[in-house]
């Protein structure tokens, strides 16, 4: 007989408020629990802690021959006067706590703890800490097996590369050995086989010898490029010690020219951008324009007329100036003469100017020459360097208004240009924005341009004639003109040869003053050969004596055994140079060959997709 659990006191009532016997609890379904008053459990009043029904809740005398409760008294104590004490209770199978057969009771659906004190906070703390820890250290566990997977991993990936290169080799083998079958299988020769191999041998010792010229000249171009590179270091560490010494306001308008050349080529840049977008847009709108032949017609005698205009402005202009009297024209050539005259003379000077600096700087230079080669080689070349790199200073110093006004001028003829641009798309875009004329208006224009034409060339003859007329009046002025100038001309010459003239007459009427001049002069120049004669001897035999001790040194260098050593070093260290080149290069090809990143960044991926997976299961 199997132990039957012993019904509780709540749930020992049938639905007729009888008591179910302790033989009948296996096959009677027991009633749901009454849920008690105020969400309290069950064996106790309304609020009251369960155990204390005996307080404020007696069980009346009624209800102890097994009468069913009323339904106010939910909280009351059901009666277990039903169970006989000759019933067969298996104590064992629930022990009986709080007054009786109540036994263990599961947890009630009431509000549960109704004050959340610090005890209940540091309880759950703990649960949560202890849930946390349990988590961590299966994380830990996962984590470790992880590891020894990916340890196993590289392991097996090493052997796979491995496998993989002896099946390469394999497959070589085997392709080897399968053009081997096909050539006995055809009867091929012997001979011819080997004669193919010697061909494929000569033609692989060719590659290889390319690619080791290959090796070699690109040993030379970085060698070369790395001489470049130091060089112009070198250049630029010079530029920066000369700026050093320049003084504080030349460096800082040096740095603010730098700074202004620098926008203005970010302004040329997007300049040139914005040029580039409008012909995009101009060669679009050409194109689109292209493809509509009634555009182009209205276009067309849109440009014609406004052609017409132009010329009808320009012959009234004329026909102005026509109008005008001989003095006021002959008053409007002198006057345009005049200044013409003025900057004929202006850019004359300029000229002078300009030939006697380049005199003076002819000059200066001359004496520095002069002056380096009396000095040592090494010092005259560092002075030249020196000079050269301030003269280059000096230069973009100079020229830096020339080359702004000359990119000024570039930024204002590609804006002009721009502009152009744009008045050209806005007129056809106002030409073509729904303006075209009608079939009626178009015969009308049509018209117009035909009674415009016959105007022109009306126009265009009384030009001409009036055109000769011109012409002669201006030959008759010309040589009017001609004339004066002419006269003024020999009037100017005269009175200078005339000063000229009287400045020499009264040089030369003082003859004792002329000839002392001319004595000293001798004197001097006398003085100034002897003393260059001297110097150009010394010098002579300075000159012999270096070259005297130089030829002795290069002679002794020459025989010297450390010096032959030193060459046969130079060399061998060229070849390990090159050897290393090559070396390294091998280094960089295998290097390619068994890189390992890629599979690293694959196994770190795969790696962080497992935490991350790991991580959502934990969260679950």
């Amino acid at each position: 007989m199997n132990p039957e659990r012993p019904v509780s006191r709540s749930s020992a009532l049938s639905s007729g408020g009888m008591a179910v016997p302790l033989g009948m609890a296996s096959s009677v379904a027991a009633p749901p629990r009454p849920s008690s008053r105020g969400g309290a459990p069950p064996g106790t009043s309304a609020g009251a802690p369960p155990g204390t029904a005996s307080r404020g809740g007696m069980i009346p005398p009624a209800s102890r021959g097994g009468v069913r409760p009323p339904s106010g008294r939910a909280g009351v104590r059901p009666p277990t006067g039903s169970v006989g004490f000759s019933a067969d209770v298996q104590v064992a199978d629930r022990p009986v706590t709080q007054q009786g057969m109540s036994g263990m009771r599961t947890a009630g659906m009431g509000p549960g703890r109704q004050v959340q004190d610090k005890s209940y906070w540091l309880t759950e703390l703990r649960h949560k800490k202890q849930e946390l820890t349990q988590v961590l250290e299966e994380m830990e566990g996962e984590i470790e097996t992880i590891n020894k997977d990916s340890g196993t991993f590289t392991v097996l990936e090493r052997k796979h590369d491995t496998i993989i290169k002896e099946v390469k080799g394999l497959q070589g083998q085997l392709a080897d050995f399968n053009i081997i079958l096909d050539k006995v299988g055809t009867d091929t020769p012997p001979e011819e086989i080997q004669h193919q191999f010697k061909l494929l041998k000569q033609n692989n010792d060719m590659e290889r010898k390319k690619v080791d010229q290959v090796f070699t000249e690109r040993a030379a171009f970085e060698q070369r490029m790395k001489d470049v590179e130091q060089q112009i270091v070198a250049h630029q560490k010079g530029m920066e010690e000369k700026l050093n010494e320049l003084a504080p306001d030349k460096r800082q308008q040096y740095h603010d020219l730098q700074v202004e050349n620098k926008g203005l080529m970010d302004e040329v840049s997007n300049m040139e951008q914005q040029y580039e977008h409008l012909c995009r847009a101009v060669n679009s709108a050409e194109d689109e324009l292209s493809s509509n032949n009634i555009k182009q017609r209205a276009l067309s005698l849109n440009e014609q007329i406004r052609g017409l205009h132009e010329k009808k402005m320009e012959l009234e202009a004329e026909e102005n100036k026509l109008q005008l009297s001989p003095e006021e024209l002959r008053e409007q050539m002198k006057q345009k003469i005049k200044s013409d005259n003025d900057e004929i003379a202006q850019a004359e000077q300029q000229i002078k100017d300009i030939q006697d600096a380049i005199r003076r700087h002819e000059g200066k230079l001359q004496g520095v020459n002069m002056d380096l080669s009396e000095q040592p080689a090494n010092t005259a070349d560092k002075y030249e360097q020196l000079l050269k790199q301030e003269k280059e200073l000096g230069e973009f110093i100079d020229n830096f208004d020339d080359n702004k006004a000359s990119a000024l001028a570039d930024i204002a003829a590609k804006r002009d240009s721009t502009v152009s641009l744009l008045e050209k798309i806005s007129k056809r875009g106002v030409a073509l924005q729904g303006n075209l004329p009608s079939q009626r208006r178009f015969r009308e224009m049509q018209d117009e341009l035909e009674y415009k034409k016959i105007q022109m060339e009306n126009a265009q003859t009384t030009q001409t004639r009036l055109q000769q007329e011109l012409d002669l009046r201006k030959s008759e002025l010309d040589k009017i003109n001609t004339l004066e100038d002419k006269i003024k001309m020999e009037l100017s010459s005269l009175n200078t040869k005339i000063g000229t003239m009287s400045e020499e007459l009264v040089t030369f009427s003082r003859l004792d003053v002329l000839k002392e001049n001319a004595e000293e002069a001798k004197k001097r120049l006398e003085v100034a050969r002897t003393r260059l004669l001297r110097r150009r001897e010394a010098t002579k035999q300075q000159t012999q004596e270096k070259n005297t001790k130089f030829e002795a040194k290069r002679m002794q260098l020459q025989e010297n055994e450390l010096f032959i050593s030193l060459e046969k070093l130079e060399t061998k260290m060229r070849t390990y140079e090159q050897n290393i080149f090559q070396m390294q290069d091998y280094i960089k090809a295998k290097e390619k060959e068994t890189d390992y990143k890629p599979r690293l960044q694959e196994i770190t991926n795969l790696t962080e997709e497992l935490n991350q997976e790991v991580q959502k299961f934990a969260m679950l």
